[in-house]
């Protein structure tokens, strides 16, 4: 699914996306291209393509210029951080930790090359929040729920089961780490993750992250990513390096503190 694509002139062919969709048509160096988004709920467990298939009338197209034979479709991180809010809160008892995954609905962008973007679209919808400690220091986030029952990861539409977990599908897979080392419980009732020092990786036909560490200690908490580097993962899009960690630690920790302050 993520690897290039040569598609023939004038052929529309289509990308199914677990209910959204994604089409193209190339007629020399003219490209069109056209996205069907739906709700996040709304999606199902079709992941396939290229197939050739016109689009709906219905959906807008999109027209781009750019030479060569080959294009990607590829997954990104959106740049707006994700807010998962916990409709039952966490706990996480004294010198434990809790590891889950997370399905981030991606960003996709049809490419001729990384410096080539024809068209990028959020296939999935998604409430919008606004997250930070005051009006200044904030900004508009993605919004998902999570759903736990006594302390384990239950089944959702958002955390995955292994059975589900192990199907292909456009979404980012995130497993987050939340370590407690303080003397006390632990009860986070919203995780912010901010993209930007995240990789993205395929791995047996799955999209997954580098694994986001929360370790709260009795004085702050130090969110960290902890780097893949195991044969079998394929590079898709790479974490910003450059002082990205400090500031995604900065932010993490400050909505973090204010949320779990309440």
């Amino acid at each position: 699914m993520w690897h290039s694509f040569k598609p023939k002139n004038t052929v529309w062919y289509c990308w199914r996306l677990n209910g959204a969709a994604a089409y193209l048509r190339k007629d020399k160096d003219a490209w069109q291209i056209a996205f069907k988004t739906i709700p996040f709920h709304e999606r199902d467990d079709v992941f396939e393509g290229p197939e050739t298939e016109d689009p709906p009338e219905s959906l807008p197209v999109i027209h781009a210029w750019g030479s060569g034979e080959n294009v990607f479709l590829h997954p990104y991180l959106s740049a707006q951080p994700y807010v998962l809010r916990l409709r039952e809160k966490l706990r996480i008892a004294p010198g434990r930790h809790c590891r889950f995954t997370v399905l981030l609905p991606p960003l996709m962008k049809f490419e001729l090359s990384p410096e080539k973007v024809l068209a990028e679209e959020m296939p999935f919808t998604m409430s919008k929040t606004f997250s930070g400690t005051d009006l200044m220091n904030g900004e508009i986030c993605h919004s998902l729920t999570l759903f736990f029952s006594n302390n384990a990861v239950a089944a959702s539409a958002t955390v995955p089961d292994h059975a589900e977990g192990a199907k292909p599908s456009a979404f980012i897979h995130c497993d987050i780490l939340i370590k407690n080392n303080t003397k006390a419980m632990l009860e986070p009732g919203c995780i912010t993750i901010h993209p930007e020092p995240l990789s993205v990786y395929v791995h047996q036909s799955r999209l997954v992250t580098d694994i986001l560490e929360l370790d709260f200690s009795e004085a702050d908490c130090k969110p960290r990513v902890g780097k893949i580097h195991n044969a079998g993962y394929r590079l898709v899009s790479a974490g910003v390096k450059y002082r990205a960690g400090e500031n995604f630690a900065r932010r993490s920790v400050d909505i973090i503190k204010d949320i779990t302050s309440i």
